[in-house]
C-alpha cells in the first residue's frame, strides 16, 4: 500500500467516524425533549405522570397509591403545573381514601355475624368519611381536568 493509498483510507475513515457521530447527533436530537425547555419537559412529565395515574386500574389499590406518589414528586416550577399537580393530587387522593374506606366496610359487612371486633363503629364511621371524600373528588375532578387543559395550552404555547 502506498503512501497516498493509506492517507486516503484515513481521511475516509475520518469521514466515517464523522459522518457516524453526525447520525448520533441526529437520533439525540430527534428524541422528546431535544431543545425544549425545562418547563416543557417539566409539564411533559407532570401530563405523563397524571395521564398514568387517571389510566389505571382501580385494582390493586396499590399501584395507584404509587402512582399517586409518583405524581406529588413531580416538580411543578411554574402557575400551570404547580395547579394541575396540585389540583389533581388533591382529586385523587380523595378518591383513594374514599375507596379505601369503601373497603374496609365492604370486608366489615362480608365477615361472618359476630365476628365484627370493636373496629367495626370506627370501620362504619369510614363509611361515612368515604361519602364526604367521594363528594370532595367528585368536585375536584373537573378542576383537575381543567388545570390540565391549561397545563396542555400553556405547553403549546411554550410556557
Amino acid at each position: 500500500m502506498t503512501g497516498s493509498s493509506r492517507a486516503a483510507g484515513a481521511a475516509a475513515r475520518r469521514c466515517a467516524a464523522a459522518l457516524v457521530a453526525l447520525a448520533v447527533l441526529a437520533v439525540l436530537c430527534a428524541a422528546p425533549g431535544c431543545g425544549r425547555s425545562a418547563e416543557d419537559q417539566e409539564a411533559d412529565a407532570l401530563l405523563h405522570a397524571i395521564d398514568a395515574l387517571r389510566d389505571a386500574p382501580s385494582e390493586p389499590r396499590a399501584a395507584r397509591e404509587a402512582l399517586l406518589a409518583a405524581l406529588e414528586r413531580q416538580p411543578a416550577s411554574t402557575p400551570p403545573a404547580a395547579s394541575a399537580r396540585d389540583t389533581c393530587v388533591r382529586a385523587y387522593r380523595s378518591l383513594l381514601d374514599a375507596t379505601a374506606a369503601e373497603a374496609r366496610v365492604r370486608a366489615l359487612l362480608a365477615a361472618p355475624a359476630g365476628s365484627a371486633g370493636p373496629g367495626a363503629l370506627s370501620d362504619l364511621a369510614d363509611l361515612a368519611a368515604a361519602e364526604v371524600k367521594l363528594k370532595e373528588s367528585a368536585e375536584v375532578m373537573p378542576r383537575c381536568a381543567e388545570a390540565l387543559s391549561e397545563l396542555r395550552r400553556a405547553a403549546r404555547r411554550g410556557m
